[in-house]
Order: C-alpha cells, then sequence, then structure tokens
C-alpha cells in the first residue's frame, strides 16, 4: 500500500467520516512517551483486526494499525499508543478509547436515548456540574453558528423531543453517540442543556468513561465556538 492510498475498510460501517488518507496521520514518534501509556498497555498484544471488524474502526494491514473517530477527530491506535496529530494523544482521550476498544458491546442501538444517571444506576451531580451547565453560557452562540460547528464534532441537526430550541444527534464514537437538547434563555428560565447517551452505551463505555466523553464533548464544543 503507497503512503497515499486509502486505509482499507475493515469495519461494518463504512461512513464518509472515517475516509481520509492515512498518510495525513503517520506516526511521529517524537520525545519520550509520557502518562498517556498507562491506560494502552492492553494494545501492545491486542488483535487489531478483530477489534476494528467490532467496534467500526480502519485497520490497516500493512502497519498493523487502527484509525478511529472520535468527537470529529481522527485517532491513529498502534500497539505502542494511541496518537493524535502524530503526537501522543492526552490522557482522557486515551482513556476511553481503550476502554471502548475493549468492552463488551457489538451492535449499536440509538434509542430510547438515557441519561448517564440512567445508564451508571446512580445520581451523577458531576456530569450536570461539569458538562451541561458549562455549555448552557453558550446556548446562543452554538444555536446561531450551529450550521459551522456540527461538521467538526461529527454532528447534525435533530428533532427536538422536547421542544427545545436546538437538538443536535453526535456521533462521539462509532457506536456510542449523544443526543443533545438545548434552550435559549427566556424571561422566566435560564438557558439549559441536557446531553443524553445511546440506548447501550454502557456496553462500550463505563461509567467514569461515559463521563470523560462528555467532558471531552464540551471541550471540543467550546473550543470550535473559540475558532468559528
Amino acid at each position: 500500500m503507497g503512503p497515499t492510498s486509502p486505509v482499507p475498510l475493515h469495519s461494518r460501517e463504512k461512513a464518509p467520516f472515517f475516509l481520509v488518507l492515512w498518510h495525513n496521520c503517520r506516526y511521529n514518534p517524537g520525545p519520550r512517551k509520557t502518562e498517556s501509556e498507562t491506560p494502552v498497555k492492553a494494545l501492545e498484544t491486542a488483535s487489531f483486526p478483530e477489534i476494528a471488524d467490532r467496534v467500526s474502526a480502519l485497520y490497516n494491514e500493512e502497519e498493523d494499525a487502527m484509525m478511529l473517530g472520535m468527537l470529529g477527530k481522527d485517532y491513529v491506535i498502534r500497539h505502542s499508543g494511541i496518537y493524535l496529530h502524530g503526537q501522543a494523544a492526552p490522557v482522557g482521550h486515551a482513556a476511553v478509547i481503550v476502554d471502548y476498544l475493549f468492552s463488551a458491546g457489538d451492535t449499536f442501538i440509538a434509542a430510547p436515548w438515557r441519561s448517564i444517571g440512567d445508564l451508571s444506576g446512580a445520581s451523577v451531580p458531576e456530569f450536570r456540574k461539569k458538562v451541561e451547565l458549562p455549555l448552557a453560557h453558550y446556548v446562543s452562540e452554538i444555536i446561531t453558528r450551529a450550521r459551522t460547528l456540527l461538521p467538526h464534532l461529527d454532528a447534525k441537526p435533530a428533532d427536538s423531543m422536547i421542544s427545545s430550541d436546538m437538538a443536535m444527534r453526535v456521533r462521539a464514537l462509532p457506536k456510542v453517540s449523544l443526543h443533545v437538547e438545548m434552550s435559549q434563555e427566556t424571561q422566566d428560565f435560564p438557558a439549559e442543556v441536557w446531553v443524553l447517551y445511546s440506548n447501550n452505551a454502557l456496553e462500550f463505555l463505563k461509567p467514569s468513561s461515559l463521563q470523560e466523553l462528555g467532558e471531552l464533548f464540551k471541550e471540543r464544543l467550546v473550543s470550535l465556538l473559540r475558532i468559528y
């Protein structure tokens, strides 16, 4: 396979989300390895072809590596670690990806959408504090710029389930999606954001990774607002 050849698809979902050229994400070993290695030890002996097929990642046979999309970014997964833009991915990103890769999940089920509290079986006030409330400050900006922002998140407008001002569906991982509802501030109520997960997200991510994924979504969306 030449450096400009597309990565062969070994996944059940061959969405345009993954159709990128492998040479754009070539591995740069860079400096000494960092703490991001901690959650990726299991990659050293993993069978990438089997994993790629189950979780809808792309597998490059020549390099024995995978490419996985998360929140609109493409991560290269090697036996030595997980890389973003040629550098070791941040620890939180790597932890979510490793949890997803080695989960027992297989089939994606979207609805009925569920809150993180419903999935984890317990109240999760940290999710409200660290994900939904911070995003509520940006509701008007997000709605105004949605046409530009959503493609960068691998997201699309969706029908609201609660008659909110805007709803979106985010393909956070190939088999884990988010349904996000946003309501603007009114004379009687403050701006609100509600984030729900696809029905069987817990089969692919443990509760702590669901929390981390929500925080990564918030950070990604806010960072895009600063750019666009």
